[in-house]
């Protein structure tokens, strides 16, 4: 059975490289993917950013279970920094703004599926920070403290945001459709992503 991050952390912090490296491959296709997702070009940048953080950080994480928790949230502090660097638009606000709007072209990689290539495409056009909440917890899967933690959020505001992403992403996908069965298919995806929060209560 392998070990779990927790204990691959701890082992990391004991001075054991290997662990360390263990850890970061483990999640390194899923950090590529937020980056990817966003900013297309210069995410090759981002994610070395995002790990090099984590590795000079690594012994001021508290929560060692957390610890996607924390590589999220250095991955989101990342991309802020990027998009305000890059952004022509000095009154950039990742809480208002999209990835779209700030002139960034993400990468081509998208699902296959016609109903998740446009529910990826719609999430781009959401307020950045919004875009990561949705990401993060339906397509990364990183729930309870982790969440918490990437979204430096209290548990109740997480949940309020997500909500509040849902919503958006339902207009943005009525917006962008350009069929009535595909947004009927995509409808489907929604219902049960908001499914899915209502069990989690």
């Amino acid at each position: 059975m392998s070990a779990s991050d927790a204990e691959l952390l701890a082992a990391w912090k004991d001075g054991d490289r290997k662990a360390g490296g263990e850890l970061i491959d483990r999640y390194f296709e899923s950090v590529r993917r937020f980056f990817l997702n966003k900013v297309g070009e210069g995410a090759d940048d981002l994610i070395q950013q995002t790990f090099l953080a984590c590795v000079q950080q690594r012994d001021q994480i508290r929560t060692p279970e957390a610890f996607r928790g924390y590589l999220f949230a250095a991955a989101r502090s990342k991309l802020i920094d990027w998009l305000r660097l890059k952004c022509t638009n000095p009154q950039f606000d990742v809480e208002v703004d999209s990835v779209m709007s700030a002139g960034m072209s993400p990468s081509a990689e998208v699902a296959a599926r016609d109903d998740e290539r446009l529910l990826v495409i719609a999430l781009r056009h959401l307020p950045v920070e919004l875009q990561i909440a949705l990401e993060l917890y339906y397509f990364q899967n990183v729930r309870g403290r982790e969440l918490e933690i990437a979204l430096a959020l209290a548990p109740g505001t997480v949940r309020s945001r997500l909500r509040r992403g849902l919503e958006l992403l339902s207009k943005k996908v009525g917006e962008l459709s350009t069929s009535s069965e595909l947004r009927r298919l995509t409808d489907t995806s929604l219902q049960r992503w908001a499914a899915h929060l209502d069990d989690e209560r």
